[in-house]
């Protein structure tokens, strides 16, 4: 009896592509490709790049498949389409010496340089709280979601929601305190 493939879970065609179930994987390709292209071109306006970000954000989730836990399969796919966006504007940005920068660009590198080493410091901070907290927070701070809708996703009251933003907020603030001449030096 051959298998519905359209009709099963996430989580369900997430197991089966674990196991190496290739028509687990062309069932999550068809139910979330468009999605993907979609929130790729929004970004990146180029038919080409949108198509280039899809293949590489699928063929990952194929390549990394047992690797990687996912719990909720549109958040990650969400996720992993939005760095290969990165990636792919990353490719735009024409590479200069720092050297061959005027005095004031170079302020701007330096600037850009100390942003990136908070920015840096933040992931580790965020790395090293309660994995429900560090969830929360990455659903409302990196993809946008509401608290209404994290709390649907993680089955969670939005009390417990805020509370974990509110946790979060409170040790990068206790974490950085020390870094505000910087912020406000950038800002």
């Amino acid at each position: 009896m051959m298998t519905d493939y359209s009709n099963l879970s996430d989580a369900d065609l997430v197991q089966m592509i674990n196991a190496d179930d290739h028509h687990a994987f062309t069932a999550i390709y068809y139910r979330y490709w468009k999605r993907l292209y979609v929130l790729a071109y929004d970004r990146l306006r180029s038919r080409q790049m949108a198509e280039d970000v899809v293949q590489d954000v699928l063929t990952g989730l194929w390549q990394r498949r047992g690797q990687t836990v996912i719990r909720s399969l549109p958040a990650y796919l969400a996720t992993a389409n939005r760095y290969a966006v990165f990636t792919q504007l990353s490719k735009m940005i024409p590479v200069t010496t720092v050297e061959a920068l005027p005095e004031a660009v170079q302020a701007v590198a330096d600037d850009t340089a100390q942003l990136h080493f908070l920015q840096q410091s933040m992931q580790e901070q965020l790395q090293q709280l309660p994995e429900k907290c560090r969830l929360v927070f990455d659903y409302s701070r990196n993809m946008g979601m509401s608290n209404k809708e994290i709390a649907t996703e993680l089955r969670i009251s939005e009390k417990a929601v805020e509370k974990h933003i509110t946790k979060a907020l409170q040790r990068l603030r206790v974490q950085f305190r020390n870094y505000f001449h910087i912020l406000s030096a950038l800002f």
